[in-house]
């Protein structure tokens, strides 16, 4: 047998054993679920997230997929957000989890009313919201077909408005707090207003325009923050005026 022939099978032995040694020091042997301070499990729902998770006790710790783990929790637990899946070898997998916060309560046509989270997801969908502190009542649209877990597709204003809260840390029940309730109203031949109710009284009027309306919003919370005296931020209207100037007045017309 020739030398040459002789190392390969050499390497080939070696490499065997390599990926037998692999595949028993990295058996999966362990799965915790870690969670938020704002979270508390028990012990039987922490049993069920790892059963529903997909990861399977004594396969290799490499072949974790971790989108599929995001998406069976998801999927089956709405109200939990998955934020990260952890490997830490050698055998144990770490999935991180935190509670889903509803910022928004709109309508539904079939009489409920959906709870919605800064990402839109549905979060619950329930008969009434009396003892739910911190929400943003959304008036002036009802949702259709939408069910628990899914995600809210005609609301992307509120993606926007959420997003360019928290820039101005504004951040899921302050955001809230300070924004009481939202009314979207139609308006014929023009563009749609979205009318922000602060806790303060005056109310900002924002248009409707895809990709603009968390810069309104920046743009009208600036006013309010740094112009506006006690009395304007108490009632009126905070708006865009043609000649692209945010004012205030203390009376509200459909097309400013």
């Amino acid at each position: 047998m020739s030398k040459k022939l002789i190392g390969v099978l050499i390497g080939v032995v070696t490499l065997v054993i390599v990926i037998i040694v692999l595949g028993v020091t990295f058996t999966i042997r362990n799965v915790t679920i870690d969670t938020t301070s704002t979270l508390s499990l028990d012990e039987a729902t922490v049993q069920a997230l790892v059963a529903d998770s997909g990861i399977k006790m004594k396969s290799s710790i490499l072949s974790v997929d971790e989108s599929i783990v995001v998406r069976n929790i998801e999927t089956k637990y709405p109200a939990l957000k998955v934020i990260s899946v952890e490997r830490k070898f050698p055998n144990t997998v770490c999935v991180n989890i935190t509670n889903r916060v509803p910022v928004f309560a709109i309508g539904v046509k079939d009489g409920t009313i959906a709870l919605i989270d800064r990402e839109q997801k549905i979060v619950d969908i329930v008969d009434n919201i009396d003892d739910i502190n911190y929400i943003t009542v959304v008036t002036g649209q009802l949702l259709d077909g939408v069910q628990k877990g899914g995600f809210s597709t005609t609301t992307t204003y509120l993606r926007e408005i959420t997003a360019e809260a928290e820039n101005l840390s504004f951040v899921n029940q302050r955001l809230s707090s300070f924004i009481p309730s939202i009314e979207y109203s139609k308006v014929d031949n023009g563009v749609d207003n979205i009318l922000l109710k602060t806790n303060t009284g005056v109310t900002f009027v924002l248009k409707n325009v895809t990709n603009s309306v968390g810069t309104f919003f920046n743009y009208a919370y600036t006013k309010y923050y740094n112009e506006l005296t006690v009395n304007q931020k108490a009632s009126g209207y905070v708006y865009l005026t043609d000649e692209d100037v945010w004012t205030w007045s203390d009376t509200y017309q459909e097309n400013f």
